[in-house]
């Protein structure tokens, strides 16, 4: 009964343990080397939990080396508050900013040194090549240091996304091109001129094929 229970905590701990650290890659564990993640971890007294480092059950920093990664997969809410992440000894050929939005807290990424800092040197307050590795340091508000214009400020603004990613948003009360139309989008009359259409040329069509059939097997 003993040996069951603990067999049955063991199973719940690594369980807890996998779910804290949803990381969906095969990764090599046994050639870790001076890891950042884990000094960054030690720093902010965090811990290392599998390949995540974790403060007050939030996951700040992940250690993805040696992954076998090709293309990034780290898209979940969970992963949103991440300061660190090191992407170094993989087969990685292009990481752009659409694979890292959303990565608003981002400030120190390590790269395969080939690989340049997405979104450019103007999306980091510092970026350079040496130890084999490319570091791309304190991530920039593209709105701010590109200096994004959205048109009229009390129409629409800049949003921040990511690294070297923003777009354009309406301000509430605004809507259309460039948010120059006042008001809201009018919902129902765009559905209505979509679906009545749309019913209408059904039943057409129904008629029409309906009608030729008939005269077929006549």
């Amino acid at each position: 009964m003993i040996p069951l229970i603990l067999f049955l905590s063991l199973s719940v701990f690594c369980v807890s343990a996998q779910n804290d650290c949803p990381v969906q890659y095969t990764c090599n564990n046994t050639i870790l080397h001076e890891s950042e993640v884990e000094n960054y971890c030690k720093e902010h007294d965090s811990q290392m939990n599998g390949r995540c480092c974790i403060n007050n059950q939030t996951i700040i920093g992940i250690d993805l080396r040696f992954c076998e990664i090709t293309q990034l997969n780290i898209s979940q809410p969970v992963f949103s508050e991440v300061e660190i992440l090191d992407l170094r000894d993989n087969e990685y050929e292009k990481l752009t900013p659409e694979e890292l939005v959303n990565f608003l807290k981002l400030n120190y990424l390590y790269l395969p040194q080939h690989i340049p800092c997405p979104g450019g040197n103007s999306s980091w307050n510092f970026t350079s090549k040496d130890n084999n590795m490319t570091s791309c340091l304190d991530q920039l508000n593209p709105c701010e240091s590109l200096n994004i214009s959205c048109g009229e400020p009390d129409n629409a603004k800049c949003q921040h996304l990511g690294p070297g990613t923003a777009k354009c948003i309406c301000c509430p009360g605004h809507f259309g091109y460039k948010c120059l139309n006042d008001g809201e989008f009018p919902t129902t009359i765009f559905t209505s001129s979509v679906i009545c259409p749309t019913i209408v040329l059904s039943i057409a069509l129904w008629f029409i094929q309906g009608r030729d059939v008939y005269k077929f097997n006549i």
